[in-house]
């Protein structure tokens, strides 16, 4: 039985209406079907988005509107929800948000997505609570050292930042500008740093990291540079 599109895509549209996140509808081709007042407000966008581009809207997103459009097709080509990170100089200032776009499809044909974001620093903080709750129960073997009582440099913090989100040494290389070797220097850097409650590699630093609160820490780094990074 075939669903009309038409109320279909009402029926998402009402949902996001009422998200208090910024969300939205885009078509495959990049034009916006719907937006809610939480994302028209992010971007200074005007109330009627509808039929209007990245590239239109008067922010500074619209400097990567063809990079959106790219994952906007990743992710419906690839038939799956993909999460990106984006820094930008919002209509409130610079700031950090994780966008979820996931594909919408209709009677078996990709009709667009739909789009969700999150402030990152809200989101690192529940996501950092809630794995540092697990782990931290069943895991004895580092000593516990608060984060802001170990100083980082800002290239150890922004290096540790990437590794604790799945990045390979080549990945982190490109996402933060340096070479692989760079890169490589810091995570040694970083190993000695914390060899005194025990890490002795990149998996006991990953580990120790993840146990006692760094997933809560947001480099400076990460918003000095406009970005739109796919991190899923």
């Amino acid at each position: 039985m075939k669903i009309d599109q038409h109320t279909y895509l009402s029926v998402l549209i009402h949902m996001l209406e009422h998200s208090p996140h910024p969300a939205g509808l885009k078509s495959k081709d990049g034009i916006f079907a719907f937006a809610n007042k939480a994302y028209r407000d992010l971007v200074n966008a005007p109330c009627d988005i509808e039929g209007l581009t990245d590239s239109d809207l008067p922010c500074d997103t619209a400097q990567f509107a063809s990079c959106f459009v790219q994952q906007d097709r990743q992710a419906i080509s690839e038939n799956k929800t993909i999460v990106t990170i984006d820094v930008h100089k919002y209509a409130h200032g610079f700031d950090a948000y994780t966008f979820e776009k996931r594909p919408v499809i209709i009677n078996g044909e990709p009709w667009g997505i739909q789009f969700s974001a999150t402030n990152l620093r809200e989101l690192v903080n529940l996501a950092s609570f809630a794995e540092i709750m697990a782990l931290g129960s069943t895991n004895n073997s580092f000593s516990t050292i608060k984060p802001e009582c170990m100083r980082l440099t800002p290239s150890q913090e922004i290096v540790l930042f990437w590794l604790l989100r799945g990045r390979q040494t080549k990945q982190i290389a490109q996402l933060i500008h340096r070479t692989p070797k760079a890169v490589e220097k810091q995570i040694a850097n970083l190993i000695s740093r914390f060899s005194d409650v025990g890490v002795s590699n990149r998996a006991s630093l990953i580990e120790y990291a993840r146990c006692n609160g760094w997933l809560s820490v947001i480099p400076e780094q990460l918003f000095k540079t406009p970005a739109s990074i796919v991190v899923q």
